[in-house]
């Protein structure tokens, strides 16, 4: 019987932020690299504080939704990036998405941040709805992004952020 001993050499990427969040997969070198030189988008993606890219958003995949483990994060993180830079293959680069996803990244560490799920009304049924984040100064610009947004297919009555009316339309009829 012959005995061979082989050594594999294995690169892994850590971050120097979250040392916890490491991984041997090259694709997420980039992600690791950016999210380092960008560290709110760490909060961001492992906290509570965006409803529409925080942990628990339902923008991600279902296993990378909720999880903490560092293949999530790092999937939350990917997902962000590529939202940010345009170069997300699910939406183009002029998309509300990306724009909600830039929205965030440059109010998160503002006073009053928060998050609330949008919804188009009309008077028979909830129609167009989107989770957005904004802060008090920032919701009529919000509203008016979602508004233009929003499907146009049906008489809008009114919108509503969490269940309570933030904007009224008038009626065709009037």
């Amino acid at each position: 019987m012959k005995i061979h001993q082989q050594i594999h050499v294995q690169k892994v990427f850590i971050s120097e932020k979250r040392p916890d969040v490491c991984t041997a997969c090259p694709d997420f070198e980039p992600v690791i690299q950016w999210a380092d030189d960008n560290p709110v988008v760490w909060h961001i993606v492992t906290g509570r504080r965006s409803k529409a890219f925080g942990l628990g958003s339902c923008v991600y995949i279902g296993w990378a939704q909720r999880s903490m483990t560092p293949d999530a994060i790092l999937e939350r993180l990917r997902h962000f990036k590529e939202l940010i830079d345009g170069t997300s293959p699910y939406h183009d680069a002029d998309s509300i998405f990306r724009w909600r996803a830039q929205f965030t990244l440059a109010h998160y560490r503002k006073t009053g941040f928060r998050g609330g799920f949008f919804q188009q009304h009309d008077a028979q049924y909830p129609r167009g709805c989107l989770t957005l984040d904004y802060t008090h100064e920032t919701l009529e610009l919000v509203l008016d992004k979602f508004c233009a947004w929003m499907g146009r297919s049906y008489a809008t009555q009114n919108v509503t952020v969490d269940g309570k009316t933030v904007r009224l339309f008038k009626s065709s009829n009037e």
